[in-house]
């Protein structure tokens, strides 16, 4: 009998030891996933994707995978606006839909507002970015986040393997490049290919030099006229950076100020423009003078404040500093760019909305904040002589703008013709060829407009 509970109990001790030995073993498991999967999204985490990513591209011989990396749009504003729930739902909304979209795909969180795909088996270039296409397509149909309708956007970059590199790490590194340049249109997407790489070096290059032309005076201000509804008093004018390369000549604003805005260069380049553009305003004292701000800049906590002790410093009327900005710039409620222009405004700083009617935010931006002015997008100026539908949408807009009390410049005007149009549309205010194009600040004040030099011949 001692012996038959003696057995008894080696077995039942044994059966418990191998249960706690099993949960021990389930609840390590269970840790290692949870830690292989980010709790926000239930992506990979950055580290064991990227473990996935080696192991598939080193073993995958000439089968061809596609490397996507993905940048959810606007998160810090969604976040800033909305709380930081929001923004989590809406990466998670972002992989309930890279999975639908792209079932066989690995998914992996990157960091913050980035993530990557892992596709397997790819039959070309052209069939990947197709689907992240339909994928980028997908994400912006509206969609619930908190209670709130909203509509989001991702911008996209991709890289193949083994038609691009044979190395996992360059891969990430090529894709992360097609995504740089797809951000600067921002919802698309792009793949990577050699010019791109090109394109980069000689961006890196251009961002040292023009380091060194903000220390070596390189950079220099043009102006160019606004007048009055005459068409001849001026009124403005708008300033207008110039860099004059020793060696490559005079190089585009178009160019160096994108390069200038993906670094941290555009902080010191729109302070130089700034203390430059007040020092001239305060030798030439019957003109007001317009600075075209970008999103960048406002997007500095101090930028209001530094602009206000610039102008206190010089002894400057805050009323004759304009600065311009366009839609790029976010307007809503606590965020720090409309801060940063409430501040100004409140300081007696004139603020223009440029490029009216080029985007498809205008008719909210006059809901969110109050103008000063607006300017008509150039391309409704030059098709006003050949569209009764533009000349229709100039009317509405001045109409607009005189019950808002608001003045209206129509830019871009090159012939009488647009002048005249514009006027008897309503602007009050021009700019453009025909009033005189940009020079240095005494050349642009002595030089005679357009219709001046008809009047005198």
């Amino acid at each position: 009998m001692s012996e038959t509970l003696l057995l008894l109990l080696i077995v039942v001790i044994g059966f418990l030891l191998v249960r706690k030995s099993l949960a021990l073993m389930q609840g390590e498991e269970h840790a290692e996933s949870s830690a292989r999967v980010d709790p926000v999204t239930l992506a990979l985490t950055r580290a064991d994707f990227l473990d996935e990513l080696r192991r598939r591209v080193q073993t995958g011989g000439d089968r061809r995978h596609a490397y996507v990396m993905l940048d959810l749009d606007h998160l810090k504003a969604l976040n800033d606006t909305f709380g930081h729930a929001a923004g989590d739902e809406a990466l998670a909304q972002l992989v309930r839909i890279c999975r639908d979209e792209l079932p066989k795909a690995t998914i992996g969180r990157l960091g913050g507002d980035e993530f990557a795909l892992l596709l397997t088996d790819c039959a070309s270039r052209g069939e990947v970015v197709q689907a992240v296409k339909a994928l980028l397509d997908r994400l912006r149909l509206p969609v619930q986040i908190n209670g709130r309708t909203m509509r989001l956007s991702a911008t996209a970059g991709i890289a193949m393997a083994p038609d691009d590199t044979h190395i996992a790490l360059e891969l990430v590194n090529l894709a992360d490049l097609a995504l740089y340049k797809a951000k600067q249109a921002r919802g698309t997407v792009l793949s990577y290919n050699a010019r791109m790489l090109v394109d980069d070096r000689y961006t890196r290059l251009l961002t040292r030099e023009l380091r060194a032309a903000i220390y070596l005076n390189q950079l220099d201000m043009h102006y160019q006229p606004i007048v009055a509804a005459d068409g001849v008093e001026q009124t403005a004018f708008e300033a207008l950076i110039r860099w004059h390369h020793p060696l490559r000549g005079t190089i585009p604003p178009a160019e160096f100020i994108s390069v200038a805005e993906q670094s941290t260069l555009i902080e010191e380049v729109g302070e130089w423009v700034i203390r430059r553009v007040i020092r001239d305003a305060v030798r030439y004292g019957q003109y007001q003078f317009g600075i075209n701000v970008s999103a960048v800049q406002l997007k500095q906590s101090g930028f209001a404040a530094f602009v206000v002790n610039e102008l206190t410093t010089a002894g400057l009327p805050a009323s004759r500093l304009v600065l311009e900005i366009t839609e790029t710039v976010f307007l809503d409620f606590g965020s720090v760019e409309r801060a940063n222009l409430e501040g100004l405004r409140a300081a007696g700083v004139m603020i223009v909305l440029d490029d009216f009617g080029s985007g498809f935010a205008s008719l909210q931006y006059l809901r969110k904040f109050r103008f000063d002015c607006l300017k008509i997008d150039k391309s409704y100026v030059h098709a006003a002589g050949s569209s009764d539908v533009d000349m229709t949408f100039v009317t509405a807009i001045t109409e607009l703008a005189r019950a808002l009390g608001t003045r209206v410049l129509a830019e871009g005007v090159e012939t009488e013709e647009q002048y005249l149009l514009m006027k008897a549309a309503g602007c009050q205010v021009f700019q453009g060829y025909y009033f005189g194009r940009p020079a240095s600040l005494p050349e642009a004040v002595a030089a005679p407009s357009a219709r001046e030099r008809l009047a005198a011949g």
